[in-house]
């Protein structure tokens, strides 16, 4: 009786202590939630004490969004402030960090009134400033987050989602502009009245203008990168991480870039250091010229003797490191922007809209995980096959390694994975040669048929052959074969009904 006892008010001090911390977790959530508030608050009450003219126009009601470059709020008109909230024009009031550079924000400013307020791009109502305090007033639509309707989005609504994508990317590069941070966040997208608008121009990049469509741009000096606030040293962890990068892309072809510059000429032969794939070659055996390589190391050789093996020899290591464009966010990278290549293209943003346009295909959000360039490179070999990767990287003068071969991953197989039922185990089929899995389970890429080509009667997961043949057209790694957002706008999944 005494044991039965025991269990039943252990029981009850477990019941009473779980509740206590219920309610512990949840007065902790709302301090963070009051806490949060507060914050956002006093945020809004500084940003109004630093531009007072603000104040007296709108009525800043609470952030809606928050990037590392600036702040959005939402704000209304001071004389509508009698209206229901139903008809009341709303804006979004982005709210420019203090030590973003000034030709950076004169260049987002620039793009927002010439390119602005038509073909699904944002522009600009007003700009206040006082001092170093620097707000944008645009317009603003309500949306909510891509995580929430990519599972949603049936073949009709995808189609005018990219055609609404594209025609705004088709508008911005007419003008010579990589916009460079193409992402769903960046595209905001009212789906109960249908409307579109493509945001945040603060990582843009100015080319020279397409002939087509020569806007009245004047000519401006290359903004500086955005977070270029100054020169800082880098520690010891991002040193070591740039040597292992270095170690683990092999950037020492000795092919020609298309570019105005002369050929570069093989380096000198030095001692070679073996070296692992993830840690830099040991400084105890320097490149010495008093120990010089054979000279027909290097004899009738486009690279290095180094290129292809499992380490770098000590010329190699004592080159400087490429310098390319690298803005945009993690998952939408391009290869061309990972292998570092110098002279990028609006190709970049084509690129991120494939990957949107995959993302929508298979419900899944992010598409891409990695968290740095040389894992990002491992995806897309998952993805893309190891051999188109480096076929793309040896036209751009760069050289993937990898240590193993992939084949690729099926688009449409995957879909239907991610999409449909799970595979019954009873009806396996026969075997992958390649994967070893059975065939209902298999996701390997249909090398014997072009991922571009399509059947117009075929449908997989509930979306037409043509979305999937647009997808492989996107997400062709090579940026000078990728299709322009002219053409693509072109192409029988967006041109049809």
């Amino acid at each position: 009786m005494s044991r039965i006892r025991g269990i039943v008010q252990k029981e009850v001090l477990q019941t009473r202590k779980y509740g206590l911390n219920e309610i512990l977790n949840k007065k902790n959530e709302d301090q963070s939630a009051n806490s949060k508030e507060d914050v956002e608050k006093y945020q809004i009450k500084e940003l109004l004490h630093k531009l007072p003219r603000l104040d007296k126009i709108f009525e800043v009601h609470r952030k809606i969004g928050e990037g590392t470059f600036s702040s959005v709020y939402l704000g209304s008109l001071r004389q509508h402030a009698t209206l229901p909230d139903s008809e009341k024009r709303w804006f979004a009031i982005k709210h420019l960090v203090p030590t973003a550079h000034p030709a950076r924000i004169e260049h987002e400013l620039r793009c927002l009134q010439d390119m602005g307020g038509k073909h699904h791009v944002i522009g600009v109502e007003l700009c206040l400033r006082n001092l170093d305090t620097i707000v944008f007033i645009m317009p603003y639509i309500p949306h909510k987050k891509f995580s929430e309707y990519v599972g949603e989005m049936d073949a009709g609504e995808l189609r005018q989602y990219m055609r609404a994508l594209l025609t705004a990317l088709r508008h911005v590069h007419s003008f010579g502009v990589i916009h460079r941070d193409v992402k769903p966040s960046n595209f905001l997208y009212d789906r109960d009245n249908r409307r579109y608008l493509l945001v945040d121009f603060g990582l843009a990049q100015r080319l020279c203008p397409a002939p087509e469509e020569p806007p009245a741009l004047p000519a401006l000096p290359a903004p500086p990168p955005a977070h270029s606030n100054g020169l800082r040293k880098r520690t010891r962890e991002e040193e070591d991480a740039s040597a292992a990068k270095r170690v683990a892309l092999d950037l020492s072809t000795g092919r020609p870039v298309a570019t105005a510059a002369a050929p570069r000429e093989p380096p000198p032969g030095g001692p070679f250091v073996p070296a692992s794939p993830t840690v830099p070659a040991s400084p105890a055996v320097p490149a010495s010229p008093a120990v010089p390589a054979s000279p027909a190391a290097h004899a009738g050789r486009a690279r290095c003797a180094c290129s292809g093996v499992g380490g770098v020899c000590g010329a190699c290591l004592a080159r400087a490191p490429p310098r390319a464009p690298r803005a945009g966010t993690q998952g939408f990278r391009p290869p061309e922007v990972l292998l570092k290549y110098p002279q990028q293209t609006t190709a970049v943003d084509v690129w991120a809209a494939g990957v949107v346009l995959a993302s929508a295909l298979t419900a899944r959000y992010p598409f891409f995980r990695a968290g740095d360039d040389v894992a990002a490179l491992a995806e897309l070999a998952d993805l893309l096959g190891t051999a188109p990767l480096q076929r793309a990287a040896e036209a751009l003068g760069r050289r993937v390694v990898t240590s193993a071969a992939r084949r690729g991953l099926c688009l449409r197989k995957l879909a239907a994975r991610l999409r449909g039922p799970a595979p019954a185990p009873g009806a396996a089929g026969p075997a992958c040669t390649t994967c070893r899995l059975p065939e209902n389970q298999c996701l390997c890429r249909d090398e014997m048929k072009k991922a571009d080509e399509f059947s117009p009667a075929r449908s997989v997961a509930g979306f037409p052959d043509a979305a999937f043949a647009l997808a492989a057209r996107l997400l062709e790694p090579d940026p000078r074969a990728r299709i322009s957002a002219h053409d693509a706008l072109q192409h029988p999944f967006l041109a049809a009904d």
